[in-house]
């Protein structure tokens, strides 16, 4: 397989965003990215003993994802870095969208073609948004009833944060991380719907011990227990009951930050204590969700 890929080749970031880098091969057969990386790596701000991990998902694009070398926990802010179109190859024309429209076999733009091309990337969007409540930075999926009947009215009333305040939780999160802690930021399938959180598998591995547990929560002077599952295969795990509660009760809301500071992982249960950071001012901070029926 590695001996067909093309030259340029299409970094898919966390966040979503894409960069058109060179693909080049030295004398002894090894693969090296060229032009391109630069602005890629600089973009995402990457320090000395940062891990990063590609998946190939054919059509000429891998999938990047970017973990601190301090801890080897996902880099949160990989989430935020955007970028409005893909890198340019040196004839000055796109690759991929060019590869796009041979593949349509359209070499004009016309009326229908904008909207059907606006219709196919909402419907993209959407299946995006669908396939983010299923990936492992939100946890497992629970195939039980009590997964299927859960609701919540946590849209109403909300107040949209801006990118600068997405940023400044973001910053503010790291500034208090250590060795024993973890950031997440929050997405939709953490505070609506399945309510399931997701813990970092290499962090986990070095820190927990692989087997379903309850564990400690603590907040704002106040405690909350919840269900760890462990998912031994990866070494990761995911909060499963319990940790609506916790989220309703504390007003959390999509791209707040959270991070879980281990306190004791000696005794059970395990306790971790939760500093949140609010991507919205608290005074815009409505509470808006309503407990998820079970």
């Amino acid at each position: 397989m590695w001996n067909e890929l093309p030259q340029m080749v299409v970094l898919k970031s966390p966040g979503g965003s894409t960069w058109e880098v060179q693909l080049v091969r030295d004398d002894n057969n090894t693969l090296f990215f060229k032009d391109g990386w630069k602005e890629f790596a600089k973009a995402h701000n990457f320090k000395e003993n940062d891990l990063l991990m590609f998946k190939y998902t054919r059509d000429s694009c891998f999938k990047v994802w970017m973990l601190s070398g301090r801890n080897l926990c996902e880099i949160a802010g990989s989430y935020f870095v955007k970028k409005s179109a893909l890198g340019k190859n040196d004839a000055g024309e796109n690759s991929k969208l060019k590869r796009k429209n041979t593949a349509e076999g359209s070499a004009k733009a016309t009326g229908n073609k904008d909207n059907s091309e606006l219709e196919d990337l909402d419907t993209e969007r959407a299946s995006r948004r669908k396939n983010r409540r299923n990936s492992t930075g939100c946890g497992l999926r629970n195939s039980g009833a009590e997964e299927k009947n859960r609701s919540t009215d946590d849209t109403l009333d909300r107040v949209p944060p801006s990118e600068a305040d997405k940023e400044r939780a973001l910053q503010m999160a790291n500034r208090d991380l250590t060795v024993k802690s973890f950031i997440v930021v929050l997405k939709d399938c953490n505070v609506s719907q399945y309510y399931r959180l997701g813990v970092p598998a290499p962090w986990s591995r070095s820190y927990l011990t692989r087997k379903h547990q309850d564990m400690e929560l603590r907040a704002n002077g106040k405690k909350w227990i919840v269900r760890f599952n462990a998912e031994p295969r990866y070494g990761g795990g995911v909060f499963i009951s319990g940790w609506s509660t916790f989220a309703v009760d504390n007003l959390l809301q999509e791209s707040d930050v959270c991070l879980f500071k281990l306190v004791s992982q000696k005794d059970e249960p395990v306790i971790f204590d939760v500093s949140i950071y609010r991507a919205v001012p608290e005074a815009a901070h409505l509470p808006s969700h309503k407990t998820p029926k079970v």
